[in-house]
């Protein structure tokens, strides 16, 4: 099942912090925009800097990654990484 989550407070350093953090995971965000699928990882992401908002939608957790994190556990690490960073998470 695909899982999402918004945040908000992500400012444009939070979020290159963020991209920096998570590209250590495997977790590579190109861009303001896009869709990753790495390793058995997908999702879709949407940075708006206007709004200092984060989406990140349709978690998805295939075969490698499936035997060690599921969908819930990318959503968790990424919401630890931006509430350490200064962000909340909005749902």
């Amino acid at each position: 099942m695909a899982k999402s989550a918004q945040y908000s407070g992500i400012s444009p350093e939070i979020y290159n912090n963020l991209r920096s953090k998570l590209s250590g995971f495997g977790i590579n965000l190109a861009g303001n925009n896009g869709r990753i699928s790495e390793k058995g990882v997908s999702a879709e992401y949407n940075y708006d800097e206007a709004t200092q908002t984060l989406a990140v939608n349709n978690v998805n957790v295939g075969f490698p990654a499936s035997m060690m994190y599921s969908s819930d556990k990318i959503l968790q690490k990424i919401g630890e990484e931006v509430r350490s960073a200064g962000g909340t998470q909005v749902a």
